[in-house]
């Protein structure tokens, strides 16, 4: 920036003119120059007219040489630099612009709001198309009386034809042989041609059927504008700021370190073996993990127990697991020797045992419940069931608080204020994974656990939540990440062939075909929602769904596709399968595309079992694939 500096009156110590910028204690040293320029003497040529009245002229000109200029100058380059800008005041700054974005969002939810009942005239323009079909089918008849009327000039053409056969007999004399080649084939052509024009118009009454089975494609097509809408609305989240575009940078593989740490003791050879540390992507990403098919299918299974505090390994002689779409925590049990006890109970302070659970590989975080011991003859075993590491965000480990938020929150930063505790975090994060919708103060109050909290808001917009492995995080997932009829256009998570199943088992469940859902806002800025399946009447809703969370479109539309996905005839199908290196444990919320054999099945894996008895370990699969989808 430059700035010009205008002074009204000279220095009163004359030159040197330094002007230092910066704070007031830096020492800054100036650059400066002196000398001076000697002009000699200088002659003034010229002449001088007065006249009367007294007008005095005068002219000429004043020679002045080359002169040169001699000085001295220096220059100190170990001058302070004081700061001149802090960042933490802009950033101070944008604080105050970001609480403006919240009155912005309250004026979109306005015009959300009018979308809604947007739908609402459309549905009658449905209906008026009927009409126009019968329209075009008369058209079409009148067409067929047109044919008719060609026919009849068809008939004058055959005078004409007559006539022309008499011309040529006046030239027969000369052309005698001509007339014979000529006068056969042409007759014969012309009765041909006629039967040819019948066919033709029986085609087009075919045409007219096949235009009328073009309209249930374009229905399908307004459920893909439906599905596009929603999730531009959840991308419109902008932080304060300025956007910068960083180029992609690649993730390596492998990133070198002196630092080992052993997360169980070494038991065999003392071989390191280094892995890629690049994992793969969590569901609904993208990435297909396919399965190919085999003779044989190799696996080294092994299944590790240790106590986090104290680092004991503790053997296991059965170990279990299970994990469901409605269950917010992994369920296990294990069988232990009788010397095992010690290492299972609570420690001094009563708190549980946190157990390390690493199933071929990958680590499991549980909470041991109080074990069992059972005694035989030459024989102690120690029973031992309990919850993942989410348990402790449930009783009997937390007591119960009133959560409530006076002023307006998101639906994920409601999720964040669950897990404080008199307005500090519990050391647990939320990985939001749905559509994010406005919720105005004093709407939301509740009263429990932090764990049932976060289940309050989950389910009022159709939402599951799920814990991590190890790290204290929960993740929030759609139940149904779309309609069964639009699986089509989704990519699976895995594809598993027949051949790698050991046990499959089918189920038909038959559920009623809701094709309409009412969705209530229970509160004071609350909406009405009525979702239609697209290509229904919508004359069989399901039961209305009420929740003080329901504020706006979004939540709306969330809640009311969860409740027309869980409708008709269904497949439950239960895949039992080795734990691969390439799948692991495939977790509920998954897309699964199954080969059978006699036919191929796509559907969402809604629970996972794991058994262990040495040395098989399985994984059982429960799949929901839909008939009528």
């Amino acid at each position: 920036m430059l700035e010009d500096l205008i002074f009204r009156k000279p220095p009163l110590d004359g030159p040197p003119n330094v002007l230092v910028f910066g704070e007031p204690d830096a020492t800054a040293t100036a650059a400066y120059a002196l000398g001076r320029i000697p002009l000699p003497a200088f002659m003034v040529f010229g002449a001088a007219v007065v006249t009367m009245p007294p007008y005095a002229t005068a002219g000429g000109s004043i020679p002045l040489p080359a002169f040169m200029v001699r000085g001295t100058s220096s220059y100190s380059s170990g001058v302070s630099r004081p700061l001149v800008g802090k960042v933490s005041a802009g950033w101070q700054i944008a604080q105050q612009i970001e609480g403006g974005a919240l009155a912005r969002h309250q004026g979109a939810e306005r015009a959300r709001a009018y979308r809604a009942t947007a739908w609402q005239k459309a549905a009658p323009l449905v209906v008026g198309v009927a009409p126009a079909w019968q329209d075009v089918l008369r058209t079409s008849s009148a067409a067929a009386l047109r044919h008719q009327a060609a026919s009849q000039l068809g008939a004058a053409v055959v005078l004409r034809h007559q006539e022309a056969v008499r011309v040529r007999t006046g030239a027969a004399a000369r052309w005698q042989e001509a007339m014979r080649v000529a006068t056969a084939p042409v007759a014969i052509r012309h009765q041909g041609a006629e039967r040819l024009r019948r066919g033709v118009r029986a085609r087009w009454q075919e045409a007219v059927r096949a235009e009328q089975r073009h309209e249930a494609g374009f229905g399908a097509a307004v459920q893909l504008d439906i599905g596009r809408v929603s999730r531009w609305q959840a991308a419109m989240a902008p932080l304060p700021g300025r956007a910068v575009n960083e180029p992609p940078v690649e993730i390596p593989c492998y990133v070198p370190s002196t630092t080992l740490v052993f997360s169980e003791r070494q038991k065999y050879s003392t071989t390191l073996i280094f892995v890629c540390e690049r994992h793969g992507s969590p569901p609904g990403t993208g990435q297909t993990v396919v399965v190919p098919v085999l003779e044989v299918y190799s696996v080294e299974n092994s299944i590790a127990l240790t106590r986090v505090d104290s680092g004991d390994i503790i053997e296991a002689r059965g170990f279990s697991m299970s994990l469901d779409a409605d269950s917010w925590t992994w369920q296990w049990s294990a069988t232990l020797p009788g010397s095992a006890l010690p290492l299972v109970q609570e420690d001094g302070n009563g708190d549980p045992a946190e157990l390390l659970a690493m199933v071929n590989g990958v680590p499991y975080r549980l909470v041991a419940d109080v074990p069992a011991r059972e005694r035989r003859f030459a024989r102690a075993e120690v029973r031992v069931r309990g919850k993942g590491r989410a348990a402790l965000l449930d009783r009997p480990y937390v007591s119960e608080q009133h959560f409530a938020s006076a002023a307006g929150r998101t639906a994920a930063q409601l999720m964040a204020l669950a897990m404080t505790i008199n307005g500090v975090n519990n050391d647990w994060a939320i990985d939001y994974r749905i559509g994010d919708w406005f919720v105005p103060g004093e709407t939301w109050a509740f009263q429990g656990t932090p764990i049932a909290a976060v289940l309050d808001i989950a389910t009022a917009a159709g939402a599951i939540v799920q814990p991590h492995n190890t790290d204290p995080t929960l993740r929030i997932l759609p139940r149904y990440p779309a309609a069964p009829w639009m699986w089509h256009t989704l990519t699976p998570d895995y594809v598993l062939p027949a051949d790698v199943v050991s046990v499959e088992g089918i189920e038909w469940v038959r559920r009623p075909a809701f094709n309409r859902a009412f969705v209530y806002g229970a509160s004071g800025s609350g909406v009405r929602g009525d979702i239609t399946r697209s290509g229904t009447a919508g004359d069989y809703a399901a039961p209305m769904v009420v929740h003080p969370l329901m504020t706006h479109a979004d939540a709306v539309m969330q809640r009311g596709v969860a409740e027309l996905s869980n409708t008709g005839r269904q497949a439950h199908v239960s895949l039992r399968m080795p734990v691969l290196a390439e799948t692991g444990l495939i977790l509920p919320g998954s897309l699964v595309r199954y080969d059978g054999g006699d036919a191929t099945r796509l559907g969402l894996v809604r629970g996972v079992a794991l058994d262990e008895a040495w040395p098989t370990l399985r994984q059982t699969l429960t799949v929901e694939t839909h008939v009528e989808a």
